[in-house]
């Protein structure tokens, strides 16, 4: 078929290069200005790889964290923190979720009310994570994506 009908399709809108480029500088500078040593990821709204940069000296177990605060982040569209919160004051039984990492440093990127992926960062502690993840993700939006 090559004539499919409009009705049944959907528009979504997605993260470039050039966007991924800028929210990691940000995000890497963010880490840089504080003296952290970090890996930060970008997904997209499937929750795969985009782009990821792991900075000398940090250790491999980074990049896997990363990927899945942002993961998480993308897959329930808040931000991790939000868990690590609701896990701090009692809600356990949220690691029994699929997907779920109760750590801050997950951020959604949210566009017009949609999903357009996530940043997730890795290496310092969870709150560092989560402002270098959030300096990336203020990047983007504010460029007018």
């Amino acid at each position: 078929m090559t004539n499919g009908s409009p009705a049944f399709l959907i528009d979504r809108k997605g993260l470039t290069l050039a966007a991924c480029q800028a929210a990691m500088a940000a995000a890497l500078a963010e880490a840089q200005r504080n003296g952290l040593v970090v890996t930060v990821v970008i997904l997209d709204a499937g929750g795969q790889l985009l782009h990821l940069t792991r900075m000398d000296g940090i250790h491999a177990g980074t990049v896997d964290v990363a990927i899945a605060k942002a993961r998480c982040a993308v897959q329930f569209k808040r931000p991790t923190k939000v868990f690590a919160e609701a896990y701090a004051g009692g809600a356990t039984a949220l690691t029994a979720l699929p997907g779920m990492l109760p750590y801050d440093g997950g951020v959604p990127i949210i566009v017009d009310g949609h999903i357009v992926g996530a940043i997730g960062a890795s290496g310092a502690s969870p709150e560092q994570d989560g402002q270098i993840a959030a300096a990336g993700v203020n990047a983007i939006l504010a460029s007018g994506v």
